[in-house]
């Protein structure tokens, strides 16, 4: 529901906008949204003193009022209200995902869920962005297809509420509750982050340089099938197919994750992307460029699911949605500091080059995640946070 509603109102919000001559009030909103988005970290520490669900609900009701007001396209300051309140919505939902996997799962069925939740996410997203555009054809011409559309897109993430997942008693859970290791620790975001400044600087350090690396391409990849000779008519198509492609390796993601180490997925999904990312930028026709593509999709999808696991076996308990919410504020800096770069390489260098540095980028990524958790491991802290992660679940 979360996802669908998304790319509905992803895939039309932009059209509405335009429709009415108002991009730049899309832009300022689409802008607030990011903002809104760094202050994931503040997030997560509420999420660890409070626990998930509450993120969940309040999150799910922030992100879908905050899509509402997208059917104000006429003022710059509703536009920026709508962004800040969705942002600071979705923001509270993808940090409830992460630490309600980690607070009431076991290790052993972490990877299945969140193989199960990307799944979920790509299918939201094929959904959405293959109905909306029929639907508001269907409905009728002009406004009236794009606002009731947009309604829909907020009322299918508002009927999410019927789906947050129950918690498990606060004496049960690993890390909420009565007992819990967010109960015992209460210090502010500033003393949890000094105590973590290792395992602080070194997720940043990585959340920077993958939300980087991804944005300087994907925001470009229409442009770049087209600039390889993919037909403009059929652009659209080579992105959808891409998405059933990334659909399959999400639901071969758990199985895998099951009977691999998430370090081993990484480096050869991380690896294997970085060779698929290359193939883009030397690729000789169209058709080697949408296959290239495809499967840079799948392993980039490989690499974020096993990473995730990485983290919900690094991440101490008792601060781990502070931490995710660190990744998640890092990861959106990096994504809009790529996205403004992209755009300045892709004029000076040209789009193979530009894709040549994003191949560099996505390799330093695939040495220096193993050497971070490489490091993490031989200083204890690993062993230590595996251990009092299973003490608290004990």
């Amino acid at each position: 529901m979360f996802f669908t509603g998304m790319w509905l109102s992803k895939t039309v919000h932009p059209l509405y906008f335009d429709r009415h001559g108002h991009l730049m009030a899309f832009g300022l909103s689409y802008t607030a949204m990011a903002l809104a988005g760094t202050a994931s970290v503040a997030i997560g520490r509420v999420a660890d003193r409070v626990g998930p669900r509450p993120v969940f609900v309040w999150g799910t009701v922030l992100y879908a009022a905050g899509m509402a007001l997208r059917v104000f396209h006429a003022s710059a300051a509703v536009a920026v209200a709508s962004g800040l309140v969705a942002g600071f919505g979705a923001s509270s939902v993808f940090i409830a995902l992460r630490t309600w996997t980690l607070y009431n799962t076991r290790a052993e069925q972490r990877a299945q869920i969140i193989s199960r939740r990307e799944f979920m996410a790509q299918a939201g997203m094929a959904l959405g962005t293959a109905s909306a555009g029929a639907l508001a054809a269907f409905i009728g011409a002009g406004d009236r297809g794009y606002v009731t559309v947009l309604l829909i897109a907020a009322g299918c993430v508002a009927a999410g509420l019927l789906f947050v997942p129950p918690s498990l008693a606060g004496d049960q859970q690993e890390g909420v509750g009565p007992g819990g290791a967010a109960a015992k620790e209460r210090g502010s975001l500033t003393a949890v982050l000094r105590q973590y400044r290792g395992l602080t600087l070194g997720i940043v350090g990585l959340g920077l340089l993958m939300g980087f690396y991804v944005s300087i391409l994907t925001p470009y990849l229409p442009l770049l099938l087209a600039e390889q000779g993919v037909p403009l008519a059929l652009v659209g198509g080579v992105l959808a197919l891409a998405s059933l492609v990334r659909l399959a390796a999400a639901a071969l993601a758990g199985p895998t994750l099951r009977q691999h180490s998430p370090l081993k997925v990484f480096l050869l999904s991380e690896g294997c992307c970085a060779l698929a990312t290359l193939a883009l930028a030397v690729s000789v026709n169209g058709w080697m460029a949408a296959c290239a593509l495809a499967l840079r999709g799948a392993f980039l999808l490989g690499a974020s699911v096993s990473q995730e696991l990485l983290q919900l076996h690094a991440f101490p308990t008792s601060v781990a949605g502070a931490l995710f919410g660190l990744v998640q504020s890092a990861f959106l800096a990096g994504d809009a500091l790529g996205g403004a770069v992209g755009g300045w390489l892709h004029h000076l260098l040209g789009s193979s080059q530009t894709v040549l540095v994003a191949t560099g980028l996505t390799v330093t990524n695939a040495v220096l995640v193993p050497l971070f958790y490489a490091r993490l491991r031989s200083s204890g802290a690993f062993a230590l946070t595996r251990k009092e992660n299973a003490n608290e679940a004990a």
